[in-house]
């Protein structure tokens, strides 16, 4: 039952992100960054055509076959972890990471770049400059999950 509780997750994420990618792209052009109450973020398009922070913009062909190959690796590691018992932390870490990548992917390969929306107002001028999605958010939140699962130790 736990198997097709986390399938289900990831692909539940995948399109949450996906709509709300789709409602973000409805936004008028130039129609600049919309603060949330208390000032802390804002709902900003950015239409992303590189990595992380725009790195490698104009490599497109090269960021979909890399990300690929890592949206492949995480969807075989996800595969063989729904066959290990007691891997729960982990399998959800990997679920999250899923849905995530695959999401950013499904951007590139259909849109050509991928949508950002998310932006900080911090302390931090380096975090400021960044904008994102619920796809990023999976992915750390995922990345952190595998780790703490891992607890450490390197499970086959």
């Amino acid at each position: 039952m736990m198997k097709i509780l986390f399938a289900g997750m990831a692909l539940t994420l995948f399109r949450t992100d996906l709509a709300v990618k789709q409602e973000i792209e409805e936004l008028p052009e130039n129609s600049g960054e919309h603060r949330l109450p208390g000032g802390f973020a804002g709902i900003q398009r950015l239409h992303n055509y590189g990595l992380a922070g725009g790195r490698w913009t104009g490599h497109m062909t090269g960021i979909v076959r890399g990300t690929a190959l890592v949206t492949g690796g995480c969807i075989a590691f996800f595969l063989r972890l729904l066959t290990k018992p007691g891997q729960s932390v982990r399998t959800m870490g990997v679920a999250l990471l899923t849905g995530g990548a695959l999401s950013n992917l499904y951007d590139r390969c259909r849109r050509g770049y991928v949508v950002d929306y998310i932006r900080f107002h911090t302390p931090f001028k380096w975090l400021n400059r960044l904008v994102f999605n619920l796809a990023d958010f999976l992915i750390f939140i995922g990345a952190f999950l595998v780790c703490l699962g891992n607890g450490g130790h390197s499970q086959g």
